[in-house]
């Protein structure tokens, strides 16, 4: 890989430093009302520096979404080199994407943002969108990959097509994090008032029944 230049080097380190003060004003005032002026000062760079990098809090929040999905994505592929059984993979990988997002509620957030835009002409070409798009087909690679892995050796039932149900254990998990979420903002569904539970005993659960669901 070809070394960077002392000013390559310097302008990814101001980059990394806005996405890192960026996580802090939208993780503590939300999207909406976070603005480029408090993640200048936060990054402690001027709003012209700011610019240079990225172009709008928008660009900023898909940049977090990529941070995010590569750092999930690393803990992921961790769970691939064990010498685990492929249901047993199927689950560790629930464990990793649960707990990553209950440490890291802002990547939730971001990757969420991400989906909503996906649709608008504007981002089509943009290349950190493009990287988002890969780490999400590299995440969805990795949960195809175990489920195979367990309908080879027999601990996986073999009835769904891998992708099909790596498709919906990604959707059922997104469904999970979002109602987990739901229960500590302002504004949620009144029915959950009568359902005591807690983030851990959801992600438990949830992971539970997934596994026994495609346990062979």
């Amino acid at each position: 890989m070809k070394e960077l230049s002392r000013k390559e080097r310097e302008k990814l380190r101001r980059r990394e430093a806005i996405i890192d003060a960026a996580e802090q004003i939208i993780g503590e005032h939300g999207f909406n009302s976070a603005t480029m002026e408090e993640i200048a000062e936060k990054a402690e760079l001027g709003k012209g520096t700011l610019y240079l990098h990225f172009k709008s809090k928008v660009s900023i929040y898909l940049a977090i979404c990529e941070r995010g999905s590569r750092l999930l994505n690393q803990e992921m592929a961790k769970v691939l080199t064990k010498d685990l059984s492929g249901l047993k993979m199927v689950e560790n990988i629930g464990h990793v994407y649960l707990k990553f997002i209950q440490k890291n509620p802002i990547y939730f957030s971001a990757f969420n943002y991400y989906e909503s835009i996906l649709d608008m002409e504007e981002y089509s070409n943009s290349p950190i969108v493009e990287k988002c798009e890969e780490n999400a087909s590299e995440a969805m690679t990795f949960i195809v990959r175990s489920l195979q892995v367990g309908m080879q050796d027999g601990s996986i039932k073999d009835t769904i097509d891998p992708k099909e149900l790596g498709l919906i254990i990604w959707a059922a998990s997104k469904g999970v994090m979002h109602m987990a979420f739901m229960k500590h903002n302002v504004k949620y569904h009144k029915f959950m008032d009568e359902i005591e539970f807690s983030f851990e005993s959801l992600i438990q659960n949830f992971i539970h029944l997934i596994g026994s669901g495609i346990e062979k």
